[in-house]
């Protein structure tokens, strides 16, 4: 633990540095055995016979020179032997000492309570009576002990540094943080202890105090990047936007080819609607001598699909994309993205506006028809979706993404037998696109269109003999309908090694295996599925199937709760819960 070393290493070069501190050490003790009034031993001063200062000097030097030789046992004899002729506190500190270094806690803890039973004021007794507490990570003895040391000398630092290292470990920040700006108020500016009341402050996310403290380490260290783009983000989330560019462009000065600093610069001033300078420092960023219109527009498009991953980023995109329709009102791209931006924004109708005026000045664009359309598909809107793909495919038959995307729509709508259609001209156009022949071969399953079905996966097969997803459904499909189960179980074992956390796969493989009346591998293969995704009715449902094969019905009726729990409207379960309940 952090603290522990730093005290514990402290400590330990006070007193082990070289001889001349060794002598320096004893001519203390030696003094401190000369003053009369100082409470050396229960016995008057009187008592103490010239004779035995002497022997315990003697013994006393002798185990320190020991000690510093590293011999702790010889050490240790001496100073016992020193206290046959005085029982000094002094002695009993030196002892503890020696045990502390020899990592003998509790022994060193003995002998320095008796030290400070004869001396209860003095601070390196108490100090090493904190360290020891720490070394036994008895934190709270630690803090009462520091507490201790600071009601003597409330001035001393390093004390109170060590006391607020302690409240920091104990969960204490409030005490800590009272003690760390104690520090500050009395010795100024200290890089660790401002850090510490940073950390502090952060942790409270109180970023008003936060800030402050990391104002004043910059004042240590004015040209510290790091502090700055920490201090920047806190003036980011305490909504001090002004200060954040700031920092920023202080940053960039100090390092101008820091390529995260400029991304957050563009980002600012984009979203202060200062579009000049934004895409200033991003056609600085890239290296581009200028940016064009289309250039402008992906930087734009950047924006927009970050917004999922940030917020933040759809007030940027709106604003290039306004600041774009401004600068080129006859382009349709930027009316399609304001119109979705509306969308996201929730902004009534709006983006209907939009749209229009996208399709107004894309006469002879596909895009736009795509784009517009797959939105509002998106939505929810089905009907005006199909329309515009209607109009689309009017003047661009042979696009096979209005194509695909119409037949989405229409599956989408519970009409798949018409999406069909759709999907065949869009393989068609593009036999060669899996994600195409996928979604046919699916439709043809769910159309009980075995044969079409097969001759899909098997087309898609010979573009990709080794895809996870084609060779998954096809074995699916296979195992639903009790044929090639051998076949299909070879495909589900590959896809499974291709893929070998998709929950899917393994509920495909394990239904295979039930198809076969291999239940115990069919329970293995599902239950593994449920434990990477819990959530899926079907694979409940197939759990449950299982148990019920295996005449579990105990469990069989527990997980067909469980689907009917995920999806109510599973007629099929509930009948199954019926038939076993009698």
């Amino acid at each position: 633990m952090q603290i522990s070393n730093l005290i514990i290493t402290n400590i330990t070069n006070k007193i082990n540095k070289n001889l001349i501190y060794l002598f320096y050490s004893i001519l203390l003790i030696s003094l401190h055995f000369m003053i009369p009034d100082h409470a050396f031993s229960q016995k008057s001063r009187e008592e103490i016979s010239e004779a035995n200062r002497d022997k315990a000097l003697y013994f006393f030097i002798e185990g320190k020179t020991l000690e510093l030789k590293n011999d702790f046992i010889g050490a240790v004899e001496n100073l016992r032997t020193a206290l046959k002729y005085d029982k000094s506190p002094g002695i009993y500190y030196a002892i503890s000492e020696v045990y502390f270094k020899l990592n003998k806690f509790d022994e060193a803890l003995t002998e320095i309570k008796k030290a400070l039973n004869l001396d209860s004021r003095n601070q390196n007794y108490l100090e090493i009576l904190a360290n020891i507490y720490i070394a036994k990570k008895e934190f709270p003895n630690a803090i009462n002990t520091y507490e201790r040391i600071i009601a003597i000398d409330s001035n001393y630092t390093y004390g109170l540094y060590s006391l607020a290292r302690l409240y920091q470990e104990m969960k204490l920040p409030a005490k800590a943080i009272l003690v760390y700006e104690k520090i500050t108020n009395r010795i100024g500016f200290d890089f660790d202890v401002l850090n510490k009341m940073y950390e502090i402050y952060s942790g409270y996310k109180d970023y008003e105090k936060a800030i402050g403290v990391l104002e004043d380490l910059l004042k240590l260290d004015p040209y510290n990047i790091e502090i700055k783009k920490v201090l920047s983000s806190l003036y980011l989330k305490n909504n001090q936007p002004g200060k954040t560019r700031e920092i920023y462009e202080e940053i960039l000065l100090l390092n101008p080819a820091d390529k995260d600093v400029q991304t957050e610069l563009v980002k600012i001033y984009f979203k202060e609607n200062d579009s000049r300078k934004a895409f200033e420092n991003f056609r600085i960023m890239i290296g581009k001598d200028s940016l064009g219109y289309y250039e402008k527009v992906q930087i734009g498009e950047l924006y927009y699909n970050m917004i999922s991953q940030d917020e933040t980023s759809i007030d940027i995109a709106k604003n290039i994309f306004s600041n774009l329709n401004s600068e080129y009102p006859e382009q349709w791209i930027p009316y399609y993205y304001l119109g979705a931006i509306d969308i996201l924004n929730k902004n009534g109708n709006s983006y209907k506006e939009q749209f229009s005026k996208a399709l107004q000045y894309a006469d002879t664009s596909r895009d736009v028809y795509t784009n517009i359309g797959f939105t509002l598909f998106q939505k929810g809107e089905s009907e005006d979706a199909l329309k515009i793909f209607d109009e689309g495919l009017v003047k661009f038959p042979d696009d096979f993404r209005l194509n695909y995307f119409k037949g989405l729509t229409l599956q989408g709508s519970n009409r798949e037998s018409e999406a069909i259609t759709y999907f065949e001209k869009a393989v068609n156009i593009n036999p060669n696109d899996i994600g195409l022949l996928s979604t046919l071969a699916l439709a043809y399953d769910n159309q009980a269109e075995f044969k079409k079905s097969e001759a899909t996966y098997n087309a898609a097969l010979k573009i990709d003999p080794n895809n996870a997803l084609i060779l998954n459904n096809y074995a699916y499909n296979l195992s639903e309908r009790g044929e090639n189960l051998d076949k299909a179980l070879a495909m589900s074992k590959i896809s499974i090694a291709k893929d070998p956390a998709n929950s899917s796969y393994f509920d495909t493989i394990g239904w295979i295996y039930f198809k076969m009346k291999n239940y115990d591998y069919a329970k293995k293969y599902i239950e593994r599925s449920l434990e990477i995704n819990g959530n899926s009715a079907v694979v409940l449902d197939h759990l449950a199937d299982v148990y019920s094969a295996m005449k579990d019905y105990t469990n069989a009726k527990k997980y067909w709760n469980l689907s009917l729990s995920k999806n109510p409207n599973n007629e099929n379960v509930r009948k199954k819960l019926e038939f076993i309940k009698n």
